[in-house]
């Protein structure tokens, strides 16, 4: 992890402009995905120093994006291939930064085709030969499901559920994961990108219902993400074992990925395969009527080793110290030479994070009612969420002396007490003081709360109903 935070602190960091760079050499921007990294790991690490300094970081960071752009760009996914969202939910001003995210998922609905898809549009013309323009594979529709998925399970929007949904129903009808990378990549390629997408969306659609079809699909797509795996290794070759080659096949049909690892993209397949680990030890995988027929019948721990050795050849292959201290290569060639470009660690940090127990990822509990179901999410561990004869009560747990930044959707809220004090209401959306915020065009409560402890519990009580006089 000291080599992960030296990339961010350094390797990646531009002292004059005050951005990062998603490669080394690469134009700067800002990544509040790194700061969420930075500022989850300046809680975890041990020594105080060098906490206090990640820490800094992290607020210089947020106040040039606020100077910049505004609280909106903590949603940005700049820089990032598995981070999306977490910043607002760990720094604050929650509210404001799920607000820019919603021209994107309206963009993703109006887009989606009739039948739940959506088709390869090349860039130009050198990418117009990659595959015919309109056809649907898993890589055309699986992020962009995901994407819709994930905000149907963070905010309860049935919207972006149903259109999710729809997009799960349409990828039932591939068995290949093709076209994950198609900026450069044919698009009917074997693609282990397109793989992770999917095992993400299917997973998301299944914490955002229920349904246990999806939880099958997700299974299914990690299966088909296996092969890609080296899962044998020579004595001499530490990189080896778990190093994830992209596609079978090649760039723009010249330049083959056969033996040739890019371990940024199996690192985006680990931590949605971690994910659904955790989900498999807790939920059983029932017989369903989905047509993706599984066939591996691997156990939680067997997908778990998955991510250890996957996570770990890309540590073997980060650089650990020098110029470059920190960065891992696009490519390695005889599972030894280092090819550039030199990419930013996320993909390493966020794995091992998850691994440690860290994970960065937004929490999502819900609570079905007669009339409605209810919709918590939270950067802080949620528990015990159930409902009271006027509300409903909950635990989360944080880190002492920082404050949580949670959404609750599906009740009209009347007082918000936090270990039994009632937390004070604002007149404006919350951002970083202690206080609860009523969205009334969304239905949702906003609540940042203190934790002078670990674990608070939160009781939301709901504005009754009057009834009518005879």
């Amino acid at each position: 992890m000291d080599a992960c935070r030296a990339g961010f602190l350094k390797t990646l960091w531009n002292e004059k402009t005050e951005r990062w760079s998603h490669c080394i050499g690469w134009a700067g921007s800002h990544a509040p995905g790194f700061a969420a990294l930075l500022w989850l790991d300046s809680q975890v690490a041990g020594e105080p120093v060098a906490r206090q300094e990640w820490r800094k970081r992290v607020e210089l960071a947020a106040q040039n994006m606020l100077r910049d752009s505004g609280s909106g760009l903590f949603a940005s996914q700049a820089n990032c291939h598995i981070m999306q969202w977490e910043f607002p939910f760990l720094y604050g001003y929650l509210p404001e930064a799920l607000a820019s995210i919603e021209p994107q998922i309206r963009h993703l609905i109006q887009s989606q085709q009739p039948a739940g898809g959506w088709g390869y549009e090349p860039a130009n013309e050198q990418q117009s030969g990659l595959g015919q323009a309109g056809d649907s594979v898993l890589g055309t529709c699986a992020n962009r499901a995901a994407t819709l998925l994930r905000y149907a399970r963070i905010t309860g929007d049935t919207a972006a559920l149903a259109a999710g949904e729809k997009a799960l129903r349409f990828m039932e009808n591939f068995r290949v994961p093709r076209g994950g990378q198609t900026w450069e990549c044919p698009m009917y390629e074997p693609d282990i990108l397109a793989a992770a997408y999917a095992i993400r969306a299917y997973h998301d659609g299944f914490r955002a219902t229920g349904n246990p079809r999806w939880l099958h699909d997700a299974v299914y797509w990690a299966e088909t993400g296996v092969p890609f795996i080296y899962l044998w290794s020579l004595p001499d070759k530490p990189m080896m074992l778990g190093a994830t080659i992209p596609v079978f096949g090649s760039t723009y049909y010249t330049h083959s990925w056969l033996a040739m690892p890019v371990q940024w993209c199996g690192l985006v397949y680990a931590y949605h395969v971690f994910h659904l680990a955790r989900e498999l030890e807790h939920a059983r995988l029932p017989k369903t009527d989905s047509p993706l027929p599984l066939g591996l019948n691997f156990s939680p721990a067997d997908w778990r080793r998955i991510v250890e050795l996957i996570t770990i050849s890309g540590m073997y292959q980060q650089f650990a110290d020098g110029e470059r201290i920190g960065t891992y290569p696009d490519s390695i060639s005889q599972f030894e030479k280092r090819n550039p470009a030199f990419i930013n660690p996320e993909d390493i940090l966020v794995n091992v994070l998850a691994l440690r127990g860290f994970d960065p990822d937004v929490k999502t509990a819900r609570l079905r009612r007669e009339k409605n179901t209810i919709v918590l999410s939270s950067g802080a561990e949620i528990e015990h969420l159930e409902a009271t004869t006027d509300g409903i009560r909950f635990n989360l747990n944080f880190f002492p002396d920082e404050a949580s930044h949670s959404l609750v959707a599906g009740l009209k809220p009347k007082q918000v007490l936090v270990d039994g004090r009632p937390l004070p209401r604002s007149a404006n959306p919350v951002r970083r003081e202690p206080g609860w915020w009523s969205d009334e065009k969304h239905q949702r409560i906003y609540l940042t709360v203190p934790h002078e402890k670990k674990s608070v519990n939160v009781e939301i009580t709901e504005v009754q109903p009057t009834r009518r006089k005879n």
